[in-house]
């Protein structure tokens, strides 16, 4: 059976247990949810309905004599189905406004102050994915001699960072020449992600093997060369001591450390972030590393709307306060992208 198919008083009493068990981390009984208005039902007819939604996989009992605790699928029908996220206070949208709205600093600063404060609205673990270069747009590039066999390749995307790098030729190409080159490339891949480029470059050059002269197959060698740039992973995450609060299991603990550590499964769910819109939820089980199936994590992309670069979010425990921490998640993302654009 799936939430939709759940009626009125049993969603009622699910959304009591899960919004309770938030606040307090205790299993939930029968008792204090009929003292609830809103269900207004004796403790028995209570406890047949959490029986019910324990066969249904929703909640579980830790012990025979305590009360009931949700499940991965609780959470997941909670946050679809039954959560609306609270308004953001006014205090919290100044506090972003200032520390990131109006700030001139650089890139990684900005991305590390972004993290820091993450972990201190939320009190949870503030992650942030710098932006990868294969989603970078391109803005301009700049081809320099500096002798006969190398050129100096400045390259600036559309979010201002810039890459310099050095590449070998065979041949000694003149500056006019790679002036046309440089006028050439920006003009036909200026604003394209460098993935793209590098994409039709390679086509280029096949191409150009094939059908044309030995000089326009070196304009393509030397384009591909100019377009290869590493790859990194970059991570920021702060605030892992609040991870400690959290779990009281030792082992979990210093797995939960390690798999921040190593940044295990955190990319590639931040890279998923970076191709979907709006704020994405991920609950226990969903999680595909095994280290971080007892968290959440709440995940937005920042950027403009046609060059998303990264992406934010926060790790906690599944029995985080998702209405809270979804605006603060949401607002931080558009106020991050807005301070991108104006930088």
């Amino acid at each position: 059976m799936t939430g939709e198919d759940l009626d009125k008083r049993v969603k009622a009493i699910l959304s009591a247990v899960v919004h309770n068990y938030i606040a307090t981390a205790e299993p939930v009984g029968s008792r204090t949810l009929s003292k609830i208005d809103e269900i207004k039902l004796s403790p028995a007819t209570i406890r047949n309905v959490m029986a019910y939604l324990s066969d249904l996989g929703y909640l579980e009992q830790p012990h025979k004599s305590a009360g009931r605790v949700p499940t991965d699928k609780a959470y997941r029908f909670y946050v679809d189905s039954l959560v609306v996220a609270n308004a953001l206070p006014g205090d919290i949208k100044r506090m972003i406004d200032n520390e990131l709205g109006e700030s001139s600093q650089g890139l990684e600063s900005l991305l590390i102050q972004t993290t820091r404060l993450l972990a201190a609205l939320t009190q949870f673990t503030g992650i942030v994915a710098a932006p990868r270069v294969e989603h970078s747009q391109l803005k301009m590039i700049e081809f320099i001699k500096m002798n006969a066999r190398q050129i100096f390749v400045v390259l600036i995307t559309r979010s201002n960072i810039v890459h310099n790098k050095v590449i070998d030729v065979s041949e000694d190409f003149s500056q006019e020449f790679l002036n046309s080159v440089t006028s050439h490339l920006n003009s036909q891949f200026s604003g394209q992600s460098l993935l793209e480029i590098r994409e039709n470059l390679m086509e280029n050059l096949a191409v150009e093997k094939a059908r044309y002269d030995q000089l326009l197959a070196q304009v393509a060698r030397l384009s591909k060369k100019a377009f290869e740039l590493p790859e990194e992973d970059s991570l920021y995450v702060e605030g892992q001591s609040n991870i400690v609060k959290d779990f009281h299991d030792l082992d979990k603990v210093q797995r939960l450390l390690k798999a921040l550590e190593e940044k295990i499964g955190i990319i590639n769910i931040l890279d998923q972030t970076v191709l979907a819109s709006g704020v994405q939820i991920y609950i226990g089980m969903e999680i595909e590393s095994e280290e971080l199936q007892d968290c959440a994590l709440i995940t937005a992309q920042y950027g403009s709307e046609n060059n998303f670069l990264g992406a934010i979010g926060v790790i906690g425990p599944t029995r985080m306060n998702y209405p809270r921490v979804i605006p603060i998640i949401d607002y931080t993302a558009k106020i991050l992208s807005q301070a991108l654009i104006n930088n």
